[in-house]
């Protein structure tokens, strides 16, 4: 990462849409990222068109996949899982190293239309259940899986339960979604969100360290949901707001894009696992197999002579 003093136009530092900016304050142990999603968060949420809880809570958990996974240090995934009893029963995230997110929520639609006229907190959309995380470091390792229960009214508070629990990391999370009208009356989904933690195994004084802590803490939470999705606010200003009079360092920014594997070639290979009568009940009235990709929503037909031949 290349780091950009605070000599330079304050205000071009993470304008950009769809990236991930790392910081460092100044003499302090402390490290973050500030992520802003705009396009790419836009064509997660509208993929199934989703209905407003449904996509605030799936665009959180992005946010907050993103801002977990772009502090590992080497190439694999960050996957999150959150379960539960509720209308929505699954929102599942999947980020890759190199920048690729994707994402996909289950709902049950008539208990989901009960709820009408309300706000949903987190515990009315999924009910009981539980928050996994997943560290997919590819053939390098094993995979690590850390998981708490859900609580509080956001997933952001059950992510920051999961790094007190499972890596003991002093964390302040924020993670907000909006929907925005554009200038031509049509309307998109925006997305930003921070997190700050307290980096263990930094010799110095604890007390000193403790309210260093307290203090920029303090700061940290006096950001606004409607800061984290202000197409006209960027990430660099949003810094400086916060911990100018500290001294913050800002790092170069990594770009974010929607990645989904799902090419007819990976579909066709799937479906030559499946035995040939298989194939047979999978076949429509058309005489081709359809797949549906339940991240993107995208058809994709095959015969089953292109199966076969896989």
């Amino acid at each position: 990462m290349v780091p950009v003093t605070m000599s330079e136009n304050i205000e071009a530092l993470g304008a950009t849409d769809d990236q991930v900016l790392p910081f460092a304050l100044e003499n302090h142990p402390i490290r973050g990222r500030v992520v802003r999603m705009g396009p790419v968060l836009d064509d997660i949420l509208h993929a199934h068109d989703y209905p407003d809880p449904v996509a605030h809570l799936l665009g959180e958990a992005v946010l907050i996949a993103i801002l977990a996974g772009s502090s590992l240090k080497f190439e694999g995934r960050l996957i999150i899982q959150v379960s539960g009893d509720g209308p929505v029963s699954l929102v599942l995230v999947d980020y890759s190293t190199k920048g690729g997110v994707r994402g996909y929520a289950r709902y049950d639609e008539a208990a989901l239309a009960k709820l009408d006229g309300l706000t949903p907190d987190l515990g009315q959309l999924m009910g009981k259940g539980r928050f996994a995380l997943t560290i997919d470091p590819g053939d390098a390792a094993e995979r690590y899986q850390g998981v708490v229960a859900l609580k509080g009214k956001d997933l952001a508070t059950s992510a920051i339960g999961y790094f007190a629990s499972s890596e003991q990391l002093p964390t302040h999370l924020h993670a907000s979604i909006a929907r925005l009208t554009n200038a031509d009356g049509t309307k998109s989904w925006r997305g930003g969100g921070a997190i700050m933690q307290l980096i263990a195994g930094q010799s110095g004084d604890d007390e000193a360290k403790d309210a260093q802590w307290d203090h920029v803490s303090a700061l940290f939470e006096t950001i606004s949901a409607d800061e984290l999705t202000d197409p006209q606010l960027s990430a660099g200003t949003l810094l400086y707001r916060l911990f100018h009079e500290d001294g913050v360092r800002i790092f170069e920014g990594s770009p974010l894009h929607k990645r989904c594997p799902c090419t007819p070639d990976y579909l066709r290979s799937v479906l030559s696992q499946f035995p040939k009568e298989e194939h047979d009940g999978m076949t429509e009235e058309d005489g081709r197999i359809r797949m549906t990709c339940a991240f993107c929503s995208k058809d994709f037909f095959f015969t089953p002579e292109e199966i076969s031949t896989t």
